[in-house]
Protein backbone atom coordinates (compact mmCIF):
# COMPACT_ATOMS: atom_id res chain seq x y z
CA UNK A 1 0.00 0.00 0.00
CA UNK A 2 1.00 3.53 -0.74
CA UNK A 3 2.26 5.32 2.47
CA UNK A 4 0.95 8.92 3.40
CA UNK A 5 3.16 11.36 5.11
CA UNK A 6 0.55 12.21 8.19
CA UNK A 7 2.19 14.87 9.23
CA UNK A 8 1.83 16.70 5.93
CA UNK A 9 -1.40 17.80 6.17
CA UNK A 10 0.06 21.38 5.27
CA UNK A 11 2.31 20.49 2.40
CA UNK A 12 -1.23 18.80 1.52
CA UNK A 13 -3.11 21.96 1.74
CA UNK A 14 0.11 23.76 -0.40
CA UNK A 15 0.22 21.88 -2.88
CA UNK A 16 -3.58 20.53 -3.15
CA UNK A 17 -4.27 22.93 -6.25
CA UNK A 18 -1.07 22.14 -8.14
CA UNK A 19 -1.83 18.15 -7.52
CA UNK A 20 -5.01 18.85 -9.32
CA UNK A 21 -4.11 21.37 -12.25
CA UNK A 22 -4.63 19.38 -15.04
CA UNK A 23 -8.11 19.92 -17.02
CA UNK A 24 -10.94 18.64 -15.53
CA UNK A 25 -14.31 17.76 -17.47
CA UNK A 26 -17.11 19.69 -16.68
CA UNK A 27 -19.37 18.84 -13.65
CA UNK A 28 -21.64 15.84 -14.94
CA UNK A 29 -24.30 15.54 -12.28
CA UNK A 30 -25.72 12.04 -12.40
CA UNK A 31 -27.45 12.42 -8.64
CA UNK A 32 -30.90 12.35 -8.12
CA UNK A 33 -32.43 16.10 -9.06
CA UNK A 34 -32.56 16.47 -5.31
CA UNK A 35 -31.59 15.84 -1.73
CA UNK A 36 -33.34 13.15 0.00
CA UNK A 37 -34.36 13.00 3.47
CA UNK A 38 -34.46 9.92 4.68
CA UNK A 39 -37.88 10.85 6.97
CA UNK A 40 -39.46 11.36 2.97
CA UNK A 41 -37.54 8.32 1.50
CA UNK A 42 -37.96 9.48 -1.94
CA UNK A 43 -35.85 7.02 -3.12
CA UNK A 44 -38.35 3.65 -2.06
CA UNK A 45 -40.95 2.65 -3.75
CA UNK A 46 -45.05 3.21 -2.73
CA UNK A 47 -45.82 1.35 0.06
CA UNK A 48 -48.16 -1.44 -0.97
CA UNK A 49 -51.49 -1.54 1.00
CA UNK A 50 -52.17 -4.87 1.40
CA UNK A 51 -48.99 -5.73 2.66
CA UNK A 52 -48.12 -3.48 6.11
CA UNK A 53 -45.44 -5.54 8.19
CA UNK A 54 -42.25 -4.67 7.40
CA UNK A 55 -39.50 -7.07 6.63
CA UNK A 56 -38.01 -8.96 9.99
CA UNK A 57 -34.32 -6.97 9.95
CA UNK A 58 -36.12 -3.70 9.86
CA UNK A 59 -35.24 -1.71 13.06
CA UNK A 60 -38.25 -0.89 14.29
CA UNK A 61 -38.83 2.22 16.90
CA UNK A 62 -38.08 0.28 19.64
CA UNK A 63 -34.07 -1.01 18.22
CA UNK A 64 -31.51 -0.70 20.27
CA UNK A 65 -28.09 0.50 19.46
CA UNK A 66 -26.24 -2.95 19.20
CA UNK A 67 -29.26 -4.53 17.43
CA UNK A 68 -28.34 -1.90 14.93
CA UNK A 69 -25.00 -1.86 14.98
CA UNK A 70 -24.85 -5.70 14.62
CA UNK A 71 -27.42 -5.48 11.29
CA UNK A 72 -25.11 -2.61 9.70
CA UNK A 73 -21.65 -4.44 10.50
CA UNK A 74 -23.25 -7.47 8.46
CA UNK A 75 -25.27 -5.35 5.52
CA UNK A 76 -22.05 -3.97 5.24
CA UNK A 77 -20.17 -7.24 3.92
CA UNK A 78 -22.82 -8.24 1.39
CA UNK A 79 -25.44 -4.97 1.26
CA UNK A 80 -29.39 -4.90 1.29
CA UNK A 81 -31.54 -7.06 -0.53
CA UNK A 82 -33.58 -3.86 -1.41
CA UNK A 83 -32.89 -0.14 -1.52
CA UNK A 84 -36.15 0.82 0.84
CA UNK A 85 -34.23 -1.41 3.25
CA UNK A 86 -31.21 0.21 3.55
CA UNK A 87 -33.59 4.13 3.72
CA UNK A 88 -35.61 2.71 6.28
CA UNK A 89 -32.48 1.53 8.11
CA UNK A 90 -30.68 5.07 7.75
CA UNK A 91 -34.26 6.70 8.97
CA UNK A 92 -33.83 4.87 11.76
CA UNK A 93 -30.32 5.79 12.58
CA UNK A 94 -31.26 9.43 12.23
CA UNK A 95 -33.55 8.83 15.17
CA UNK A 96 -30.67 7.27 17.44
CA UNK A 97 -27.63 8.95 16.12
CA UNK A 98 -26.83 10.22 19.33
CA UNK A 99 -25.48 6.89 20.16
CA UNK A 100 -24.23 5.99 16.68
CA UNK A 101 -20.45 6.67 15.66
CA UNK A 102 -19.55 7.45 12.94
CA UNK A 103 -18.06 3.94 11.59
CA UNK A 104 -22.17 2.99 11.82
CA UNK A 105 -22.94 5.77 8.89
CA UNK A 106 -19.96 4.29 6.97
CA UNK A 107 -20.92 1.12 7.36
CA UNK A 108 -24.38 2.04 5.62
CA UNK A 109 -22.54 3.96 2.62
CA UNK A 110 -20.30 0.53 2.02
CA UNK A 111 -23.61 -1.30 2.22
CA UNK A 112 -25.16 1.12 -0.39
CA UNK A 113 -21.88 0.74 -2.50
CA UNK A 114 -21.95 -3.16 -2.68
CA UNK A 115 -25.39 -2.86 -4.03
CA UNK A 116 -23.76 -0.63 -6.75
CA UNK A 117 -26.18 2.11 -5.58
CA UNK A 118 -23.94 4.86 -6.10
CA UNK A 119 -26.36 7.73 -6.53
CA UNK A 120 -28.07 6.90 -3.50
CA UNK A 121 -24.75 6.79 -1.74
CA UNK A 122 -23.54 10.15 -2.57
CA UNK A 123 -26.67 11.86 -1.96
CA UNK A 124 -27.07 10.09 1.63
CA UNK A 125 -23.16 11.25 2.02
CA UNK A 126 -24.80 14.74 1.40
CA UNK A 127 -27.20 14.73 3.56
CA UNK A 128 -25.00 13.63 6.01
CA UNK A 129 -22.60 16.53 5.58
CA UNK A 130 -26.23 18.69 5.57
CA UNK A 131 -27.25 17.35 9.16
CA UNK A 132 -23.44 18.15 10.51
CA UNK A 133 -22.83 14.26 10.71
CA UNK A 134 -19.16 13.67 11.71
CA UNK A 135 -17.72 12.24 8.69
CA UNK A 136 -14.20 10.91 8.58
CA UNK A 137 -11.52 10.03 5.67
CA UNK A 138 -13.59 6.85 5.65
CA UNK A 139 -17.00 8.48 4.79
CA UNK A 140 -14.95 10.86 1.56
CA UNK A 141 -13.51 8.06 0.28
CA UNK A 142 -16.51 6.29 0.17
CA UNK A 143 -17.94 9.02 -1.66
CA UNK A 144 -14.76 9.30 -4.18
CA UNK A 145 -15.30 5.96 -4.81
CA UNK A 146 -18.90 6.38 -5.55
CA UNK A 147 -18.62 9.41 -7.61
CA UNK A 148 -15.71 7.72 -9.80
CA UNK A 149 -18.69 5.21 -10.98
CA UNK A 150 -20.78 7.82 -11.85
CA UNK A 151 -17.97 9.61 -13.81
CA UNK A 152 -18.22 12.38 -11.92
CA UNK A 153 -14.64 13.45 -11.56
CA UNK A 154 -16.01 17.17 -11.02
CA UNK A 155 -17.38 16.42 -7.69
CA UNK A 156 -14.48 13.55 -6.57
CA UNK A 157 -11.87 16.16 -6.78
CA UNK A 158 -14.00 18.39 -4.51
CA UNK A 159 -14.31 16.05 -2.18
CA UNK A 160 -10.49 15.77 -2.38
CA UNK A 161 -10.38 19.16 -1.07
CA UNK A 162 -13.40 19.05 1.53
CA UNK A 163 -11.00 16.38 2.90
CA UNK A 164 -8.35 18.73 3.43
CA UNK A 165 -10.79 21.06 4.86
CA UNK A 166 -12.39 18.82 7.18
CA UNK A 167 -8.63 18.14 8.77
CA UNK A 168 -8.09 14.94 7.26
CA UNK A 169 -5.19 13.58 5.08
CA UNK A 170 -6.06 11.76 1.95
CA UNK A 171 -4.91 8.29 1.92
CA UNK A 172 -3.63 5.36 -0.42
CA UNK A 173 -7.11 4.79 -1.05
CA UNK A 174 -8.07 8.45 -2.00
CA UNK A 175 -5.62 9.35 -4.58
CA UNK A 176 -6.10 5.54 -6.21
CA UNK A 177 -9.65 5.35 -6.56
CA UNK A 178 -8.99 9.14 -8.69
CA UNK A 179 -5.92 7.72 -10.44
CA UNK A 180 -8.76 4.71 -11.27
CA UNK A 181 -11.42 7.51 -12.12
CA UNK A 182 -9.14 9.41 -14.42
CA UNK A 183 -8.23 6.03 -16.36
CA UNK A 184 -11.65 4.80 -16.62
CA UNK A 185 -12.46 7.65 -18.40
CA UNK A 186 -9.49 7.33 -20.78
CA UNK A 187 -7.69 9.98 -19.49
CA UNK A 188 -4.08 8.59 -19.21
CA UNK A 189 -1.90 11.49 -19.42
CA UNK A 190 -4.18 13.15 -16.43
CA UNK A 191 -3.85 10.21 -14.24
CA UNK A 192 -0.25 10.05 -15.04
CA UNK A 193 0.32 13.84 -14.02
CA UNK A 194 -1.56 13.29 -10.74
CA UNK A 195 0.57 10.16 -9.80
CA UNK A 196 4.00 12.19 -10.50
CA UNK A 197 2.86 15.36 -8.89
CA UNK A 198 1.86 13.62 -5.85
CA UNK A 199 5.12 11.68 -5.96
CA UNK A 200 7.33 14.84 -6.46
CA UNK A 201 5.22 16.77 -3.30
CA UNK A 202 6.08 13.61 -1.52
CA UNK A 203 2.62 12.82 -0.75
CA UNK A 204 2.72 9.50 -1.17
CA UNK A 205 5.40 6.72 -1.40
CA UNK A 206 5.24 4.88 -4.98
CA UNK A 207 4.28 1.40 -4.55
CA UNK A 208 3.43 -1.54 -7.03
CA UNK A 209 -0.35 -1.62 -6.48
CA UNK A 210 -0.35 2.07 -7.41
CA UNK A 211 2.03 1.16 -10.67
CA UNK A 212 -0.64 -2.01 -11.04
CA UNK A 213 -3.46 0.83 -11.32
CA UNK A 214 -2.12 2.79 -13.84
CA UNK A 215 -0.60 -0.03 -15.79
CA UNK A 216 -3.28 -1.22 -15.86
CA UNK A 217 -5.63 1.59 -17.18
CA UNK A 218 -3.22 2.25 -19.59
CA UNK A 219 -2.86 -1.24 -21.29
CA UNK A 220 -6.86 -0.30 -21.12
CA UNK A 221 -6.72 2.72 -22.91
CA UNK A 222 -4.10 1.47 -25.38
CA UNK A 223 -1.47 2.84 -24.13
CA UNK A 224 0.72 -0.03 -24.13
CA UNK A 225 3.97 2.32 -24.93
CA UNK A 226 3.29 3.98 -21.83
CA UNK A 227 2.88 0.99 -19.66
CA UNK A 228 5.88 -0.33 -20.59
CA UNK A 229 7.94 2.76 -19.62
CA UNK A 230 6.35 2.65 -16.20
CA UNK A 231 7.46 -0.93 -15.98
CA UNK A 232 10.88 0.13 -16.58
CA UNK A 233 10.65 3.26 -14.13
CA UNK A 234 9.39 0.94 -11.25
CA UNK A 235 12.63 -1.37 -11.94
CA UNK A 236 14.92 1.66 -11.46
CA UNK A 237 13.39 2.96 -8.69
CA UNK A 238 13.78 -0.52 -6.84
CA UNK A 239 10.05 -1.71 -7.32
CA UNK A 240 9.73 -5.09 -8.46
CA UNK A 241 6.87 -5.69 -10.49
CA UNK A 242 4.36 -8.83 -9.80
CA UNK A 243 2.15 -11.62 -12.01
CA UNK A 244 -0.53 -8.78 -12.01
CA UNK A 245 2.11 -5.71 -13.52
CA UNK A 246 3.62 -8.30 -16.08
CA UNK A 247 0.41 -9.70 -17.04
CA UNK A 248 -1.78 -6.35 -17.88
CA UNK A 249 0.94 -5.39 -20.06
CA UNK A 250 1.04 -8.87 -21.85
CA UNK A 251 -2.59 -8.63 -22.63
CA UNK A 252 -2.73 -5.19 -24.29
CA UNK A 253 0.26 -6.40 -26.16
CA UNK A 254 -1.78 -9.38 -27.65
CA UNK A 255 -5.05 -7.68 -28.09
CA UNK A 256 -2.09 -5.03 -30.29
CA UNK A 257 -1.44 -8.95 -32.26
CA UNK A 258 2.24 -8.12 -31.12
CA UNK A 259 2.40 -11.93 -29.70
CA UNK A 260 6.31 -12.23 -30.14
CA UNK A 261 6.63 -9.18 -28.09
CA UNK A 262 3.90 -10.61 -25.21
CA UNK A 263 5.95 -13.78 -25.24
CA UNK A 264 9.95 -12.09 -24.47
CA UNK A 265 8.27 -10.09 -21.72
CA UNK A 266 6.65 -13.67 -20.46
CA UNK A 267 10.57 -14.90 -20.88
CA UNK A 268 11.72 -11.96 -18.89
CA UNK A 269 9.35 -12.27 -16.23
CA UNK A 270 10.05 -16.01 -15.66
CA UNK A 271 13.52 -15.21 -15.59
CA UNK A 272 12.81 -12.45 -12.82
CA UNK A 273 11.64 -15.42 -10.84
CA UNK A 274 7.67 -14.29 -11.42
CA UNK A 275 5.62 -17.30 -12.29
CA UNK A 276 2.56 -16.85 -14.96
CA UNK A 277 -0.67 -17.80 -14.03
CA UNK A 278 -3.64 -19.47 -15.61
CA UNK A 279 -5.26 -15.65 -16.63
CA UNK A 280 -1.31 -15.22 -18.08
CA UNK A 281 -1.44 -18.23 -20.03
CA UNK A 282 -5.13 -17.53 -21.22
CA UNK A 283 -4.33 -14.32 -22.63
CA UNK A 284 -0.94 -15.62 -24.49
CA UNK A 285 -2.98 -18.42 -25.64
CA UNK A 286 -5.41 -16.37 -26.99
CA UNK A 287 -3.13 -14.01 -28.76
CA UNK A 288 -1.48 -17.26 -30.42
CA UNK A 289 -4.88 -18.93 -31.55
CA UNK A 290 -5.67 -15.60 -33.05
CA UNK A 291 -2.77 -15.80 -35.53
CA UNK A 292 -3.14 -19.44 -35.51
CA UNK A 293 0.13 -20.26 -34.69
CA UNK A 294 -0.35 -24.11 -33.33
CA UNK A 295 2.88 -25.41 -33.06
CA UNK A 296 3.36 -22.72 -30.61
CA UNK A 297 0.20 -23.20 -28.78
CA UNK A 298 1.46 -26.71 -28.35
CA UNK A 299 4.40 -25.68 -26.49
CA UNK A 300 2.62 -22.87 -24.76
CA UNK A 301 -0.11 -25.79 -23.11
CA UNK A 302 2.79 -28.54 -22.77
CA UNK A 303 4.53 -25.93 -20.84
CA UNK A 304 1.39 -25.23 -18.38
CA UNK A 305 1.70 -28.94 -17.64
CA UNK A 306 5.48 -28.72 -16.47
CA UNK A 307 4.38 -25.67 -14.60
CA UNK A 308 1.26 -27.79 -12.61
CA UNK A 309 -1.30 -25.08 -14.02
CA UNK A 310 -4.22 -26.21 -15.04
CA UNK A 311 -6.31 -25.16 -17.71
CA UNK A 312 -9.63 -23.84 -16.85
CA UNK A 313 -13.12 -23.03 -18.41
CA UNK A 314 -11.74 -20.11 -20.64
CA UNK A 315 -8.58 -22.19 -21.77
CA UNK A 316 -10.72 -24.78 -23.17
CA UNK A 317 -13.54 -22.24 -24.22
CA UNK A 318 -10.26 -20.45 -26.11
CA UNK A 319 -9.51 -24.04 -27.49
CA UNK A 320 -12.72 -24.92 -29.00
CA UNK A 321 -13.29 -21.22 -30.62
CA UNK A 322 -10.57 -21.73 -32.13
CA UNK A 323 -10.45 -25.01 -33.37
CA UNK A 324 -14.21 -24.51 -35.04
CA UNK A 325 -12.88 -21.08 -36.08
CA UNK A 326 -10.80 -23.15 -38.51
CA UNK A 327 -13.35 -25.50 -39.53
CA UNK A 328 -11.82 -28.16 -36.93
CA UNK A 329 -15.38 -29.13 -35.28
CA UNK A 330 -13.93 -32.80 -34.43
CA UNK A 331 -11.00 -31.55 -32.66
CA UNK A 332 -13.51 -28.64 -31.03
CA UNK A 333 -15.50 -31.77 -29.89
CA UNK A 334 -12.41 -33.85 -28.28
CA UNK A 335 -11.26 -30.66 -26.66
CA UNK A 336 -15.20 -30.42 -24.52
CA UNK A 337 -15.01 -33.89 -23.96
CA UNK A 338 -11.72 -33.57 -22.47
CA UNK A 339 -12.72 -30.70 -20.21
CA UNK A 340 -15.83 -32.43 -18.84
CA UNK A 341 -13.18 -35.36 -18.55
CA UNK A 342 -10.71 -32.94 -16.20
CA UNK A 343 -14.15 -32.19 -14.05
CA UNK A 344 -14.68 -28.67 -16.27
CA UNK A 345 -18.27 -28.90 -17.90
CA UNK A 346 -18.53 -26.33 -20.78
CA UNK A 347 -20.69 -23.49 -20.43
CA UNK A 348 -22.85 -21.34 -22.88
CA UNK A 349 -19.64 -19.79 -24.47
CA UNK A 350 -18.30 -22.89 -25.12
CA UNK A 351 -21.62 -24.74 -26.86
CA UNK A 352 -22.00 -21.42 -28.62
CA UNK A 353 -18.57 -21.62 -30.08
CA UNK A 354 -19.00 -24.95 -31.44
CA UNK A 355 -22.56 -23.90 -32.67
CA UNK A 356 -20.40 -21.26 -34.59
CA UNK A 357 -18.36 -23.65 -35.69
CA UNK A 358 -21.13 -26.18 -37.45
CA UNK A 359 -22.82 -23.17 -39.17
CA UNK A 360 -19.58 -22.00 -40.50
CA UNK A 361 -19.12 -25.53 -42.44
CA UNK A 362 -23.10 -25.33 -43.43
CA UNK A 363 -23.64 -28.21 -40.64
CA UNK A 364 -26.72 -26.52 -39.10
CA UNK A 365 -28.42 -29.76 -37.89
CA UNK A 366 -25.32 -30.47 -36.00
CA UNK A 367 -25.59 -26.96 -34.40
CA UNK A 368 -28.91 -27.64 -33.87
CA UNK A 369 -27.86 -30.67 -31.98
CA UNK A 370 -25.80 -29.17 -29.68
CA UNK A 371 -28.45 -26.70 -28.77
CA UNK A 372 -30.21 -29.34 -28.05
CA UNK A 373 -27.33 -30.78 -25.77
CA UNK A 374 -27.01 -27.34 -23.66
CA UNK A 375 -30.15 -27.39 -22.93
CA UNK A 376 -30.50 -30.65 -21.13
CA UNK A 377 -27.72 -30.21 -19.79
CA UNK A 378 -29.47 -27.26 -17.98
CA UNK A 379 -27.35 -24.70 -19.41
CA UNK A 380 -29.68 -21.90 -21.21
CA UNK A 381 -28.81 -20.15 -24.95
CA UNK A 382 -28.72 -16.69 -24.76
CA UNK A 383 -29.52 -14.44 -27.40
CA UNK A 384 -25.90 -14.38 -29.02
CA UNK A 385 -26.44 -18.62 -28.87
CA UNK A 386 -29.40 -18.05 -31.09
CA UNK A 387 -28.34 -15.00 -33.08
CA UNK A 388 -25.41 -17.94 -34.41
CA UNK A 389 -27.86 -19.89 -35.51
CA UNK A 390 -30.39 -18.03 -36.96
CA UNK A 391 -27.70 -16.94 -38.99
CA UNK A 392 -26.40 -20.31 -40.14
CA UNK A 393 -29.81 -20.76 -41.07
CA UNK A 394 -30.65 -17.73 -42.97
CA UNK A 395 -26.46 -18.59 -45.03
CA UNK A 396 -27.87 -21.98 -45.70
CA UNK A 397 -31.27 -20.93 -46.93
CA UNK A 398 -33.43 -22.50 -44.19
CA UNK A 399 -35.40 -19.18 -43.92
CA UNK A 400 -38.57 -20.47 -42.57
CA UNK A 401 -36.16 -22.52 -39.31
CA UNK A 402 -34.75 -19.00 -39.06
CA UNK A 403 -37.90 -17.36 -38.41
CA UNK A 404 -39.84 -19.67 -36.21
CA UNK A 405 -36.49 -19.59 -34.09
CA UNK A 406 -36.65 -16.05 -33.84
CA UNK A 407 -40.54 -15.88 -33.46
CA UNK A 408 -39.97 -17.98 -30.29
CA UNK A 409 -37.72 -15.98 -28.32
CA UNK A 410 -39.90 -13.95 -26.72
CA UNK A 411 -41.52 -16.79 -25.15
CA UNK A 412 -38.01 -18.46 -24.17
CA UNK A 413 -37.88 -14.78 -22.26
CA UNK A 414 -35.22 -13.51 -24.68
CA UNK A 415 -35.33 -10.03 -26.18
CA UNK A 416 -34.00 -9.99 -29.72
CA UNK A 417 -31.17 -7.50 -29.87
CA UNK A 418 -29.66 -5.32 -32.89
CA UNK A 419 -27.41 -8.03 -34.04
CA UNK A 420 -30.21 -10.30 -34.01
CA UNK A 421 -32.81 -8.24 -36.07
CA UNK A 422 -30.34 -7.44 -38.64
CA UNK A 423 -29.21 -10.96 -38.71
CA UNK A 424 -33.15 -11.93 -39.75
CA UNK A 425 -33.26 -9.04 -41.84
CA UNK A 426 -30.37 -9.80 -43.69
CA UNK A 427 -32.10 -13.56 -43.93
CA UNK A 428 -35.25 -11.77 -45.64
CA UNK A 429 -32.89 -9.53 -48.34
CA UNK A 430 -31.31 -12.57 -49.60
CA UNK A 431 -34.30 -14.37 -50.31
CA UNK A 432 -35.80 -11.21 -51.69
CA UNK A 433 -38.56 -10.91 -49.21
CA UNK A 434 -38.14 -6.94 -48.89
CA UNK A 435 -41.67 -6.26 -47.66
CA UNK A 436 -40.96 -8.72 -44.55
CA UNK A 437 -37.47 -7.01 -44.24
CA UNK A 438 -39.37 -3.72 -44.01
CA UNK A 439 -42.03 -5.25 -41.82
CA UNK A 440 -39.16 -6.58 -39.76
CA UNK A 441 -37.09 -2.90 -39.42
CA UNK A 442 -40.53 -1.55 -38.37
CA UNK A 443 -41.37 -3.98 -35.79
CA UNK A 444 -37.87 -3.40 -34.58
CA UNK A 445 -37.90 -0.04 -34.21
CA UNK A 446 -41.20 -0.22 -32.29
CA UNK A 447 -40.19 -2.38 -29.88
CA UNK A 448 -37.43 0.31 -28.52
CA UNK A 449 -34.25 -1.86 -30.78
CA UNK A 450 -32.97 1.37 -32.74
CA UNK A 451 -31.19 0.19 -35.81
CA UNK A 452 -27.34 0.52 -36.63
CA UNK A 453 -25.30 1.33 -39.71
CA UNK A 454 -25.33 -2.56 -40.27
CA UNK A 455 -29.23 -2.66 -40.44
CA UNK A 456 -29.71 -0.18 -42.38
CA UNK A 457 -27.03 -0.87 -45.29
CA UNK A 458 -28.50 -4.28 -45.34
CA UNK A 459 -31.82 -2.97 -46.84
CA UNK A 460 -30.74 -0.11 -48.38
CA UNK A 461 -28.62 -2.84 -50.72
CA UNK A 462 -32.13 -4.70 -50.93
CA UNK A 463 -33.51 -1.53 -52.28
CA UNK A 464 -31.07 -0.57 -54.73
CA UNK A 465 -31.43 -4.11 -55.70
CA UNK A 466 -34.88 -4.45 -56.07
CA UNK A 467 -34.66 -0.86 -58.03
CA UNK A 468 -36.83 0.98 -55.15
CA UNK A 469 -34.98 4.27 -55.09
CA UNK A 470 -37.33 6.51 -53.52
CA UNK A 471 -37.34 3.85 -50.55
CA UNK A 472 -33.61 3.67 -50.62
CA UNK A 473 -33.29 7.47 -50.14
CA UNK A 474 -35.81 7.53 -47.79
CA UNK A 475 -33.44 5.42 -45.14
CA UNK A 476 -30.22 6.89 -46.35
CA UNK A 477 -31.53 9.91 -45.01
CA UNK A 478 -32.67 8.01 -41.77
CA UNK A 479 -29.45 6.63 -41.31
CA UNK A 480 -27.64 9.87 -41.99
CA UNK A 481 -29.56 11.57 -39.66
CA UNK A 482 -28.47 9.42 -36.89
CA UNK A 483 -24.93 10.04 -37.75
CA UNK A 484 -24.29 6.59 -39.45
CA UNK A 485 -22.91 6.28 -43.02
CA UNK A 486 -23.09 4.24 -46.05
CA UNK A 487 -20.69 1.09 -46.10
CA UNK A 488 -18.41 0.37 -49.10
CA UNK A 489 -21.02 -2.11 -50.24
CA UNK A 490 -23.80 0.10 -50.54
CA UNK A 491 -21.64 3.07 -52.04
CA UNK A 492 -20.40 0.82 -54.72
CA UNK A 493 -23.29 -0.51 -55.76
CA UNK A 494 -24.67 3.61 -56.75
CA UNK A 495 -21.45 3.55 -58.80
CA UNK A 496 -22.55 0.64 -60.70
CA UNK A 497 -25.80 1.89 -60.77
CA UNK A 498 -24.42 5.60 -62.45
CA UNK A 499 -22.54 3.68 -64.77
CA UNK A 500 -25.08 1.11 -65.87
CA UNK A 501 -28.06 2.92 -66.31
CA UNK A 502 -26.91 6.37 -66.78
CA UNK A 503 -29.81 6.76 -69.50
CA UNK A 504 -32.73 6.74 -67.11
CA UNK A 505 -33.00 10.42 -65.63
CA UNK A 506 -34.52 9.17 -61.78
CA UNK A 507 -31.55 6.66 -61.28
CA UNK A 508 -29.05 9.71 -61.99
CA UNK A 509 -30.79 11.88 -60.17
CA UNK A 510 -30.50 9.48 -57.32
CA UNK A 511 -27.02 8.49 -57.45
CA UNK A 512 -25.85 12.22 -57.81
CA UNK A 513 -28.24 13.22 -54.74
CA UNK A 514 -26.43 10.10 -52.91
CA UNK A 515 -22.86 10.98 -53.71
CA UNK A 516 -22.93 15.00 -53.40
Amino acid sequence: MLLVKRGAQTLATAHFHALTSFTLMPPIVSTPNSLFHSHFLLFSTKPNPDSQPKPPFIPSPSTTHPELKLLLYRKSKVGFNKLDDALLVFDQMLRLKSGLSVVDFNQLLTALVRMKEYSVAISMFRELRVLSIPADIVTFNTAIHSCCHLDTLDYAFSLLAGIIKSGWVPDAFTYNTLIKGLLSQDRPLEAGDLFNKLIRFQEIQPSVVTYNTIIDGLCKTSNTSMALKLLRKMEQIGLKPDVITYTSIIDSLCKERRVDHALVLVSEMTHKGISPNVITYNILLQGLCISSRWEDIELLLSEMGVRKISPDLHTYTILVDAHCKEGRTTDAEDVIAIMIQKGVPPDVITYTALMEGFCLRGNTDRALEVLNTMMSNGIAPNCYSYTILIDGLCKNRKLDEARNIFDKLASRGLQPNVKTYTTMIQGFCQEGLFEEAKVLLSEMETSGCLPNDVTYNTIIRACLLNKRYEEAAVLIENMRARKFSEDASSTSMVIDLLSIEEQDPSVLAFCKWFLQ
